[in-house]
């Protein structure tokens, strides 16, 4: 969806342009997906901060279906001719490289939690206490990989 919506923006706008406005949308939306924590007040539960992140997932998403297309054209666009292709290959590389590395880290990150992290009660003994208190920390820091559009 979002590569129809930039696309369209892309050729009315001008694709330098948009693509400003989608390494903007997925600059905000990712700061404020890892934002959405709940709090002690009454108001937060835990079903509106997996609204807010639901949310915020979607327009990253949107602005990332409108960053992969418009890259590889605006690469195309700004290349000279010899070296065009070696540019363009380089720009869906670098996503590929991008979404390996992200994982690369997260599985890192997660095993020196893992190996930090409190010792807690199996869940079938006490489900209550069988998350350690920073788990939901590491989790977010975890998640917060940036998407390979972003630089990550």
């Amino acid at each position: 969806m979002g590569q129809l919506v930039f696309w369209y923006l892309g050729d009315k706008l001008g694709r330098k342009k948009v693509y400003g406005i989608t390494l903007i949308l997925m600059v905000i939306c990712s700061i404020c997906s890892g934002l959405s924590f709940g709090s002690e007040e009454e108001r937060s539960t835990p079903k509106t901060v997996i609204g807010t992140l639901c949310f915020f997932r979607f327009w990253l998403g949107f602005g990332i279906g409108g960053d992969y297309p418009l890259s590889a054209t605006i690469m195309s666009e700004y290349a000279n001719k010899k070296t065009r292709g070696a540019f363009i290959d380089g720009v869906f590389v670098m996503q590929g490289m991008g979404i390996i590395f992200a994982g690369l880290v997260s599985m890192i990150l997660s095993l020196v939690f893992l190996r930090l992290s409190e010792k807690a009660p199996p869940f079938r003994e006490d489900p209550d206490k069988s998350t350690p208190p920073g788990a939901d920390f590491r989790w977010r820091i975890v998640s917060r990989q940036p998407s390979p559009s972003i630089g990550g």
